[in-house]
């Protein structure tokens, strides 16, 4: 998956976060995943460090992304070839990209 070129940097970030969905819906099946929930809490932590250019803040939120997977769905080798960290990647890139809101 490549971050899409578009003029809207928004429209960039809501299709790489439905890459990320469809990416963590055929690697660990259908969730309904509530905003409370630690995982979900995570990719926003993440996505909100990478609009800030928050480089220490991102490293501790992929951590966090990191326990809330292995805690959900059990240990995983998440490696840079993995769907879902793909995706995870893609989407910090369009979050950078957008920068604040």
């Amino acid at each position: 998956m490549s971050t899409p070129t578009m003029a809207d940097p928004e429209a960039a970030v809501k299709q790489a976060s439905a890459h990320l969905y469809e990416a963590r819906t055929r690697h660990y099946g259908p969730l309904d995943l509530a905003a409370h929930q630690p995982l979900v809490k995570a990719i926003s932590e993440y996505g909100q460090f990478s609009r800030a250019h928050d480089e220490d803040g991102v490293t501790k939120a992929s951590t966090h992304v990191y326990e809330a997977l292995t805690k959900h769905f059990g240990p995983r080798d998440l490696s840079a070839d993995d769907p879902v960290v793909k995706a995870l990647a893609e989407y910090g890139k369009a979050c950078r990209d957008a920068g604040l809101k």
